[in-house]
């Protein structure tokens, strides 16, 4: 009888540790959210940020916070970019152009400035920053003056199948960085703002990299369509470009950049973390 009184005993103070320290904890430490906002991007095409370039992007994302500083982040999202020659007074002879749409899987690693979204004595606000990577799949297009849309890798542009060399491919890794702020909306959700800047390891987000290549031999090739790409000033009765004439920087890499607003739903299944 004593032994059960002892154990009934325990199991209550067990039972009130619990309850006092399911008290001091949020509901969920998963997340399910979508992020919508903008995309745009900087390489050969444009060397400096144009806003009105500026193209939708949105997506979904999966959270696990492992305390009220990290969290793990998995995404999937879609953006578009896009640049022309038009937008810079030195550029408007090439009169290159292109958009992309991109689809990136990835991860984040997140940490928060303040401590968020655990403890229920944590900040209702913070900022936080992120670093990751992604693989995304690109593909630039352009258009012809017929209206058609036309994908600009298959052409080889630069020369790729004109001189037998292998094309860039279309999947490629990123690394992600960025920074973010984020606010409590209720219990269950979460709202902020962020903004993710891509580091790419391809020039050929914009189809532009190395040198013009030949434009006699590439017509006489391929065709009157794959001269007009390569050298899109000779739509505009403009000549050609000397073979060999630097047509893009090969020595600085492509990056693009996501940013928008998140909401997010916290999992609301119970969960009891020991504070110590």
């Amino acid at each position: 009888m004593f032994n059960l009184k002892f154990l009934f005993v325990i199991l209550l103070c067990f039972a009130a540790e619990f309850t006092l320290s399911a008290q001091k904890y949020r509901n969920g430490r998963q997340e399910f959210g979508l992020m919508i906002g903008g995309s745009n991007y900087f390489g050969d095409i444009a060397p400096e940020i144009v806003f009105k370039e500026t193209k939708i992007a949105g997506g979904i994302f999966f959270k696990n916070n492992h305390s009220s500083f990290f969290s793990s982040k998995y995404f999937l999202n879609y953006a578009r970019i896009s640049g022309s020659d038009k937008n810079f007074k030195a550029n408007q002879y090439r009169n290159i152009s292109f958009f992309s749409d991109i689809y990136e899987l990835g991860y984040d690693l997140e940490f928060n400035f303040k401590p968020f979204g655990m403890n229920v004595n944590d900040k209702p606000t913070t900022t936080y920053v992120f670093a990751g990577f992604n693989l995304f799949f690109f593909n630039p297009k352009t258009k012809l003056a017929n209206g058609d849309r036309v994908s600009l890798q298959r052409f080889g542009t630069e020369g790729q199948i004109l001189n037998d060399k292998r094309k860039y491919a279309l999947i490629q890794p990123a690394l992600n960085l960025g920074l973010g702020y984020k606010f409590n909306a209720g219990k269950k959700w979460d709202i902020g703002a962020e903004i993710g800047f891509r580091k790419t390891f391809t020039d050929y987000l914009d189809d532009t990299k190395g040198n013009y290549t030949d434009y006699a031999a590439l017509n006489a090739k391929q065709g009157g369509t794959a001269v007009d790409l390569s050298q899109p000033q000779t739509t505009q009765g403009k000549p050609p470009i000397d073979n060999g004439t630097m047509r893009g920087d090969s020595h600085l890499k492509d990056w693009y950049f996501v940013m928008g607003i998140t909401i997010s739903f916290r999992n609301v299944t119970t969960f009891c973390h020991h504070p110590f």
